[in-house]
């Protein structure tokens, strides 16, 4: 009983109801649970104030929370929340003010709310029918938004950022690989461990599916807790990062670049476009399983060439933080939508 008129006093204050009824319930009820009411008031009030955001991610579909933190877009939604709490919002499926989509599917998207997409991945699933849900579309890619302008949008790059701060530990591995093999994009594993192929380092990998394609030797585990990843990226010479198809044709960079290089780790990626846009040369990009093995033994023999690297890396990804990409979203909506102004 108290659970339902709890949930009967939030619909009626966030719509900002003021009849007669309704004014008489509440203070009904503060009259036999005047603290607690006082206590309700109070967060809701605060609540009522704050821009309220919730975040839309593919991982919201997954039914067992052990698969949704399997899933790298649930992190990105993980540190958008907090970043979001930092800055004075509120993150709530609440009757948000604004809703963001970090796109990889199509997703159900609240009806009052200013609606913003981020295109994070799947560039090649992006239509005009599509973008035309939202008032606001930022993208990953800046060279994509030349594609999203001849669809008839205008669209704002933004790309990924990082939580993760530098590690001193001691070094365990010679190379490390965290990703899951999803059949649908990855039919034979993922093609930087392909390409690697066999090899003398002490090479690890973890994330679902390479059961029966990876040599058991390689395979360190089904999953790596994403809260510890910056000690194993620290703690391995290398570390690897890839791309799908459309993401790195479309020069998509992934987060996990950021995160390596945060965490004082060295990375080599396969050929994307985009990463030298905001990476320069700190981060070595392959173009064949030969060209891959030849990075590998250069920069393990040669520590002070990929040092220098690092430290490079480092700086540039440290400057994009989640807090950024927060603020980022919030300016240039029509203040007007948010909480407190309606």
């Amino acid at each position: 009983m108290k659970q339902k008129l709890v949930e009967y006093l939030t619909r009626v204050l966030l719509k900002r109801r003021k009849n007669l009824a309704d004014r008489f319930l509440i203070a009904a009820v503060s009259s036999v649970f005047p603290e607690r009411m006082r206590r309700f008031r109070d967060s809701l009030s605060q609540f009522l104030l704050k821009p309220r955001v919730t975040i839309i991610s593919l991982s919201d579909c997954y039914i067992e929370f052990y698969t949704q933190l399997q899933s790298g877009d649930y992190w990105v939604k993980f540190e958008l929340i907090k970043a979001f709490g930092e800055i004075g919002c509120a993150a709530t499926d609440v009757a948000p003010d604004i809703a963001i989509h970090l796109f990889g599917f199509p997703a159900k998207l609240p009806k009052d709310a200013c609606r913003i997409i981020w295109i994070y991945s799947n560039p090649d699933r992006v239509n005009a029918k599509l973008l035309a849900q939202y008032d606001k579309i930022f993208c990953l890619s800046a060279s994509f938004i030349r594609k999203i302008n001849q669809m008839g949008f205008e669209a704002e790059p933004m790309i990924g950022a990082t939580a993760k701060r530098p590690v001193q530990t001691e070094t365990k591995y010679d190379i490390v690989f965290v990703g899951n093999v999803w059949r649908k994009f990855h039919h034979h594993g993922r093609t930087i461990v392909r390409d690697l192929g066999e090899t003398p380092y002490n090479f690890k990998v973890w994330g679902k599916g390479w059961n029966d394609i990876l040599p058991a030797r390689y395979y360190a585990g089904q999953n790596f807790d994403n809260q510890q990843l910056a000690e194993l990226y620290a703690s391995s010479l290398i570390s690897l990062a890839d791309h799908l198809d459309d993401m790195r044709r479309e020069g998509f960079v992934a987060v996990k670049i950021f995160d390596i290089l945060a965490s004082g780790g060295f990375c080599i990626s396969d050929k994307n476009p985009g990463i030298s846009e905001i990476f320069g040369d700190s981060v070595p990009q392959y173009e064949s399983p030969e060209h891959l093995r030849e990075l590998i033994d250069t920069y393990i023999q040669h520590p002070d060439q990929r040092l220098k690297l690092m430290e490079k890396g480092r700086k540039i990804a440290l400057s994009h933080t989640w807090q950024r990409r927060a603020e980022q979203f919030l300016k240039g909506i029509d203040g007007s939508r948010l909480a407190g102004n309606k």
